[in-house]
């Protein structure tokens, strides 16, 4: 039987708000992660529980998420560097490796791209910010203007019975249905829903920059994707990875939504 692994509930503090984090493990590489949306950062315990003499683990609850408490009517970019910094300081590192599944796939990319000098591994569970697909990919690309219309329209307490019709009569994908379905539930939700829907821009990496930092910092890459992600497809890991000696790309048989469970099942023989 593995020896119980401790715990550390970290706040960090930020103008009037604060970063919660799970602090656990006592391996070398001080690891940075950073879940999806919707999730909390207790995803990630079973790294540490499989491998607790590799990694220090730091899992970051995003703001709006678990238990860190956000102040601020905007996300920005900025705030994950803080975050990312403040760890590394805590800690008197010189660097850390970072990971994210998803959404926070997307904030790991971002920090790789604008601080490669304090990133020492990337690994990305089906990441947002380099491709996506449907709702997701049109959200991105709207302007302003047209995204404050669209949620007001889109995004209410009605939207989950209509999304329900339309997952019926197969006119919308199950991921899409029940991200619409739990989201859309709460005016709390709706609320962290807008707030993330106007600040994806702010934090969405330049994939052809971010490969470009990843080749002159000689970061390692490791890159999840399920071979039945209706909202990531197959090709972005090619289209991060074409030309890079230090990145691989692996595939697990998997959906979205359930690519969290399967990848932790074997993050030992994975990572």
């Amino acid at each position: 039987m593995k020896p119980k692994i401790a715990i550390e509930h970290i706040n960090l503090a930020y103008g009037k708000s604060n970063i919660h984090c799970l602090k656990t493990g006592n391996g070398k590489e001080l690891l940075v992660a950073f879940h999806g949306y919707g999730e909390r950062c207790s995803m990630f315990l079973p790294v540490v529980r499989k491998m607790p003499e590799r990694f220090t683990l730091y899992a970051v609850d995003l703001p709006l998420h678990g238990e860190s408490h956000w102040k601020g009517k905007k996300i920005k970019g900025r705030d994950f560097i803080w975050i990312l910094r403040e760890i590394i300081k805590r800690e008197n590192a010189v660097y850390c490796s970072v990971m994210g599944f998803s959404l926070g796939g997307r904030v790991a990319l971002y920090l790789t791209e604008k601080i490669p000098h304090l990133i020492q591994n990337v690994y990305l569970i089906a990441p947002d910010g380099i491709l996506s697909s449907g709702l997701y990919r049109t959200i991105q690309k709207i302007p302003d203007l047209v995204k404050r219309t669209s949620f007001r329209v889109l995004v209410n307490k009605h939207t989950a019975k209509l999304a329900k019709r339309l997952f019926n009569r197969g006119w919308l994908n199950h991921h899409n249905y029940r991200f619409s379905e739990v989201h859309f539930a709460s005016a709390k939700k709706r609320r962290r829903l807008w707030i993330y829907w106007m600040a994806l821009d702010d934090f969405e990496p330049e994939w052809k920059k971010t490969r470009e930092v990843i080749i002159q910092n000689k970061i390692k890459m490791k890159i999840f994707l399920g071979t039945h992600d209706e909202v990531i497809p197959s090709k972005a890991g090619r289209i991060l990875t074409d030309g890079v000696d230090n990145a691989e790309v692996v595939f697990i048989s998997s959906n979205h939504r359930q690519m969290n469970r399967v990848f932790f099942k074997r993050v030992d023989e994975l990572l």
